[in-house]
């Protein structure tokens, strides 16, 4: 072989080498970004709901619109913002009407009921929201969320509630954008005879998810760190006001773009750690089987139908995801190597028809 042949062969070898070691980079690139998207939360839409207690239409749109979130908490949240208007007697609206008013004039509602979802994907009446609510929120939580928040614990002590929250970019991109995160905390459900004297006149005898206060304002407060992985962390502490049941006090967290007002998450948290979607969807026992449960880690899952499972997903009690696996079973073994520790975790299961929640102790 001539010199100058086996100097182009050995380049030739050279170059090949390259390419597939650029390849196994990118390969290992799109590993890394696949993670990233797997460990994330999964988008929980929120319905910011504009009515008020005097309006008969209200009474007809907005329970809809609540019924939907209570039973389905893993896909939707709702803010019920009460307003001074068409009718002045709405005693929820007159509690705080500066945090209300606020939010009305962010997004220009000049008649209720009102309907914004996610901020700007839907924006107009209830009554043509409901027809299709399902579809909406359905479509809505297939995009993956810019955000994940977390919470390590909200208490409530000597009639103050106090929490800490992490809001947690999921996207080079947002350290662009101009982001805002909004702690509220809302009265899940307000019986009209908690007044001495009605707060409306419509038919309506409860109110749900009845926004009482947004921390530290309306205003929220100015994501920092939004750089890929970067974590603002937000303290709160409120002396509440004008609550009528402390065990429907619920705080709703989410992520907003001022700019273009798309909501990039939402979480809904109860006192106490953990989110409230999981432990509102518990499976009933005869759809899914777990065994032994308390465990120390290891456990065998086993669906009690044809269907088979898509992945599984290990949720701990503050809602962060410990480990998720693609599955094509109906019976699966989840080994110890999840080096679980002692504690409250929840097993999501996706299926071809559901997801299926079960909650597992492990001591």
């Amino acid at each position: 072989m001539s010199h100058e042949r086996q100097f182009n062969f050995c380049e030739e070898i050279k170059f090949a080498q390259i390419i597939k070691a650029m390849k196994n980079i990118h390969l290992l690139l799109a590993l890394l970004l696949l993670q990233m998207v797997v460990d994330a939360q999964e988008r929980v839409v929120l319905l910011e709901q504009f009515s008020n207690s005097s309006c008969p239409p209200c009474a007809q749109s907005s329970p809809p619109v609540y019924s939907y979130a209570d039973n389905n908490p893993e896909n939707a949240i709702v803010i019920s913002y009460h307003t001074g208007f068409p009718y002045t007697n709405d005693s929820m609206h007159l509690e705080n009407p500066a945090d209300a008013n606020q939010r009305v004039s962010f997004y220009s509602i000049v008649g209720v009921p009102y309907t914004i979802m996610d901020g700007n994907v839907f924006r107009g009446s209830s009554s043509s929201f409901v027809s299709n609510i399902s579809s909406n929120v359905n479509n809505r939580k297939a995009v993956n969320p810019q955000y994940d928040i977390n919470s390590t614990g909200i208490l409530l002590s000597n009639n103050t509630l106090t929490g800490t929250f992490q809001f947690s970019s999921l996207l080079a991109e947002n350290a662009n954008e101009n982001l805002i995160a909004h702690i509220v905390v809302i009265e899940k459900n307000v019986l009209k005879s908690s007044y001495l004297s009605s707060p409306g006149n419509n038919s309506e005898t409860e109110y749900g998810y009845v926004m009482r206060k947004m921390l530290p304002n309306a205003a929220g407060t100015v994501l920092i760190n939004k750089d890929l992985n970067g974590t603002d962390v937000v303290n709160f502490s409120w002396a509440l006001e004008n609550i009528k049941d402390e065990s429907e006090i619920r705080i709703v967290a989410f992520v907003q773009n001022l700019d273009t007002k798309e909501v990039f998450q939402s979480q809904l948290f109860e006192i106490g750690n953990g989110t409230v979607g999981l432990e509102k969807s518990i499976t009933n026992q005869n759809e899914m089987q777990i065994f032994p449960n308390p465990n120390n880690g290891a456990f065998t899952l086993l669906l009690n139908n044809s269907q088979f499972i898509e992945s599984i997903t290990i949720i701990n009690q503050l809602g962060q995801v410990i480990n998720r696996q693609a599955i094509n079973s109906t019976a699966v073994n989840i080994p110890n190597s999840f080096q679980l520790e002692k504690g409250i975790y929840f097993v999501k299961l996706k299926t071809q028809g559901k997801e299926l929640v079960k909650k597992i102790t492990v001591i």
